[in-house]
């Protein structure tokens, strides 16, 4: 039997438990929302993301960039985040992906193989695949190349796909090499830029060693880079319609393809008629490009517009430091340059863009780190992750429905 006293102890226990329970609730309630917890929809994060992955935003200037939506592959972790400008994961692919893109139908486009997959199933196998997969990841179109698919890839106007593959230098032209140590190489790599249709034809092909001279290696000497690696394609970009062309400049009529040679350091437009190289260039800023990733003409309405960007890595020449380089096609004077010296600087991949507001965004990948700047090279906004990342790219939010659905939830 328990005696009175000890009777009243557990009730005054109990009666003090209640009080401090109240007390905590109350005091909650007054740090409460005041919108219902549903409606919260941006601070959010999406589950599931690799514990090996940690990223934060480092910088947001209210009112000095546009909303939007970022593709951020990451390099290790078999994910592809999107993130919004508050640098929260929206969404997430689970896929490998040294190349994705975001199509307005909300699909993804992905070439597969990253310095990491490469070497990793499936993706060690994917790396010779195109696809695409839904927004929930479902493969929804699969086409295997006839060579290592890398790099990049292209949507068309007819919605054809068009990108590079790796293939060797056959034995009739290796036959012609003039460097000996290059000719007793077992194999030299070269490339092939195809455009297949939806139902997996080949309907265009550029074959590198048929319009450029095997004995060259562009700008560079060929012991510069690796000589068994002669071309190293890393960009296919489509131009688009532009005032040089509507002028009479047929060298960049639309359709025609700006390509970059990695190893050559050169930035090149074929002609979709004939396969001929019509422009070129190495430019000259601080030694010229070295390296090179992500050669684009600036869309029309867009700030800069019939320009080129290139984002020049610094592989030898100026050594630690990369640059964002707008070209001005035509005279090849460069009318925008962001040089940030050694605070600035990824020796491989890397990606840039003009946005519509005036803004430009740039993806030194090396370091994980994505940011905006200015039309007065400022910083405006920032992330940063632990890992290698593979050429993010900013969507405006009405892209495609899923976006604009993100964005209705936001507000």
């Amino acid at each position: 039997m328990i005696d009175r006293a000890h009777k009243n102890f557990i009730q005054l226990v109990v009666l003090l438990l209640i009080s401090v329970g109240a007390y905590v609730a109350l005091k909650q309630s007054d740090r409460a929302p005041t919108q219902p917890a549903h409606e919260s929809t941006q601070d959010i994060e999406v589950q599931g993301i690799n514990k090996d992955f940690q990223g934060k935003l480092l910088k947001s200037t209210e009112g000095a960039f546009s909303e939007g939506y970022i593709l951020y592959p990451v390099v290790g972790t078999a994910q592809v985040l999107l993130l919004d400008m508050k640098g929260k994961v929206r969404h997430l692919w689970n896929v490998d992906a040294q190349r994705a893109r975001l199509l307005p139908n909300g699909n993804l486009l992905v070439v597969h193989g990253t310095k990491w997959g490469a070497n990793v199933e499936p993706w060690k196998t994917l790396k010779f695949h195109v696809r695409e997969y839904s927004w929930e990841g479902d493969i929804v179109w699969d086409y295997k190349a006839p060579g290592r698919v890398h790099h990049d890839i292209a949507l068309l106007e007819n919605n054809n796909l068009m990108f590079p593959y790796r293939t060797v230098l056959s034995e009739e032209k290796k036959s012609t090499l003039t460097d000996p140590k290059r000719r007793n190489a077992a194999s030299i790599r070269t490339d092939r830029i195809i455009e297949v249709n939806r139902d997996k034809k080949i309907v265009w092909e550029w074959v590198a060693e048929d319009h450029l001279d095997v004995n060259s290696c562009g700008k560079p000497s060929c012991d510069e880079e690796n000589p068994a690696d002669w071309s190293h394609i890393n960009t296919v970009s489509i131009i688009p319609p532009n005032k040089w062309f509507s002028s009479g400049d047929t060298r960049f009529r639309p359709g025609n393809v700006l390509t970059l040679f990695r190893n050559w350091w050169t930035a090149m437009i074929v002609d979709k008629e004939n396969g001929e190289v019509v422009w070129s260039y190495t430019g000259d800023y601080k030694g010229g490009l070295s390296g090179g990733h992500e050669a684009s003409m600036i869309e029309n309405n867009f700030p800069g517009a019939g320009n080129i960007l290139v984002f020049d890595n610094g592989r030898v020449l100026h050594k630690g430091e990369s640059y964002v380089l707008e070209i001005n096609p035509t005279t090849k004077k460069l009318d925008f340059i962001y040089d940030n010296g050694k605070d600035f600087f990824s020796n491989s991949a890397g990606s840039v863009a003009r946005l519509r507001d005036g803004n430009t965004f740039i993806s030194e990948d090396l370091k994980g780190r994505i940011f905006e700047i200015n039309s007065k090279k400022e910083t405006v906004w920032e992330y940063k992750g632990n890992l290698r990342i593979a050429r993010a790219k900013k969507y405006e939010p009405d892209h495609c429905p899923q976006l604009a659905s993100l964005s209705n939830e936001a507000h």
